[in-house]
């Protein structure tokens, strides 16, 4: 079996999708034999490349020229000429290509992603498409959504839906195959520790002490992964309460972010108890495991993998209700609490609140979250897929 893997964004720029897809695929490989080639495009980085990423090598589509973000007649004219260059480039790739792949699988939204998806479909070739954010409509292009309807239709696709939520909105457009189930976690890596460990870990990750209570956020610096909120929080608890953020800075809106949380911080005299971390980060597993609490505020997420990776290292959480998502994975007093408003004074209570969940209870949701979410269990129910569909 082999399989074309497409990414809207992969390795070195940051996405959570294109890391996720990157470790499934080197995992599906080692243990069914399962070989992948890897397309992908970019915002981050112009012009077309082959390169290598953890020894996978990755094909790179993308303009010679970047799109400014600010709405003009030549942001239009630049659009067009995206589209147009993705589609040229994909079409080049896959017409010598095509007869090397059993099977497309998306992860984004992308022309590329788009064409080829149409391309595979008329070839009669089974195509699976993961739906990885928060979107409205499961088909893209959303021009041409009444073609691309049609495509998941067929018995051989499948549009794999990461939150209640997705799944639902699948349903609403009659989709035909959908296999709604959580991000893999690697249980090899994310799993409880020992105090021990735990402040081991906090003594080389920060400057933080055991008798301080850390809170956590780790997400790329966008205004909807609302770091800026978190100090709202931190500044209505007590002194012995610290705050961990981190996160890729790697475009404008990121560099905004973060140049308005560093003001922010200096603003509210948080310099002792704020430590900020730019970058995205391998062992993010380790991060976790040194903290007390793990905060995610975010207002517009697919899903929130940290929030299944917390939960695995028993961790609880304080967490914005989204539905279909976040309170779909997170039961109050049982892994942590969830706020249907940012009220700084209502989400310092709960951090408080969450401290005082009964041990053998988070213990609990910890194993029942493992199991539903081990990258062994996911692998192999990947494995049945492909060749249901095949």
């Amino acid at each position: 079996m082999k399989v074309l893997v497409i990414s809207s964004k992969y390795q070195p720029e940051y996405s959570g999708s294109g890391l996720r897809a990157h470790n499934t695929y080197k995992r599906l490989e080692k243990k069914y034999r399962i070989s992948f080639d890897i397309l992908s495009n970019s915002i981050l980085y112009q012009g077309n490349k082959k390169y290598k990423f953890d020894g996978i090598e990755v094909t790179r589509i993308s303009p010679p020229f970047k799109i400014p973000s600010k709405k003009s007649i030549w942001r239009s004219i630049l659009i067009i000429f995206g589209m147009l260059w993705e589609v040229f480039y994909s079409w080049k790739y896959i017409r010598k290509n095509i007869d090397n792949y059993n099977l497309l699988h998306t992860f984004g939204n992308t022309w590329t992603i788009g064409f080829l998806t149409y391309y595979f479909y008329l070839k009669k070739k089974p195509i699976i498409r993961e739906l990885v954010n928060d979107v409205e409509n499961p088909y893209y292009p959303i021009q041409f959504k009444v073609f691309f309807k049609k495509v998941f239709q067929r018995n051989n696709t499948l549009i794999i839906a990461i939150s209640k939520k997705l799944e639902e909105l699948c349903k609403t457009y009659k989709v035909k195959n959908i296999w709604m189930r959580p991000n893999p976690v690697d249980e090899n890596k994310f799993f409880q520790v020992d105090m021990e460990k735990k402040y081991e870990l906090r003594n080389k990750l920060t400057n933080f002490s055991k008798n301080d209570i850390v809170l956590l956020h780790f997400a790329s610096f966008m205004e909807r992964k609302n770091h800026i909120f978190l100090l709202d929080v931190i500044k209505k608890l007590p002194n012995n309460y610290k705050l961990f953020l981190g996160g890729p800075v790697e475009n404008n809106e990121h560099k905004r972010i973060y140049t308005i949380v560093n003001q922010k911080i200096k603003e509210l005299n948080l310099e002792e108890r704020v430590i900020i971390k730019k970058g995205y980060v391998q062992n993010i597993d380790e991060f976790i495991k040194m903290c007390d609490i793990f905060l995610f505020p975010t207002w517009n997420e697919g899903l929130g993998t940290p929030i299944l990776e917390a939960q695995v290292c028993g961790v609880p959480i304080v967490a914005n209700s989204m539905m279909g998502s976040t309170n779909y994975w997170i039961k109050n007093h049982q892994a942590g609490f969830l706020l249907e408003k940012f009220n700084a004074n209502d989400w310092a209570d709960k951090v408080k609140m969450s401290l005082r969940i009964d041990k053998d209870i988070i213990n609990k949701n910890c194993q029942k979250i493992k199991i539903m979410t081990s990258t062994s269990s996911i692998d192999e129910k990947y494995y049945k897929k492909f060749n249901d569909i095949l």
